[in-house]
């Protein structure tokens, strides 16, 4: 399930963080280094660097961003 996850569900692009900021879908930010996922919710915007839901950034290097991925 991790794997499939990983394939299908990844953000990682800037076209596929922007379509979810646009239709406002939820997303999961995951951090690899606790295990956990440590947000979910709207992005309220993005940069090269940093992604900000709920008021906190998160560094696009050191987490995993989960959601629907642009068609």
């Amino acid at each position: 399930m991790t794997l499939t996850k990983l394939k299908n569900k990844s953000l990682v692009t800037d076209l596929e963080l922007s379509y979810s900021l646009r239709l406002g879908l939820p997303i999961e930010v995951y951090c690899p280094d606790k295990h956990e996922t440590v947000a979910f919710g709207r992005i309220d915007q993005f940069c090269e660097s940093t992604v900000v839901i709920q008021g906190q950034h998160f560094k696009r290097e050191s987490s995993l961003f989960f959601g629907c991925p642009c068609q």
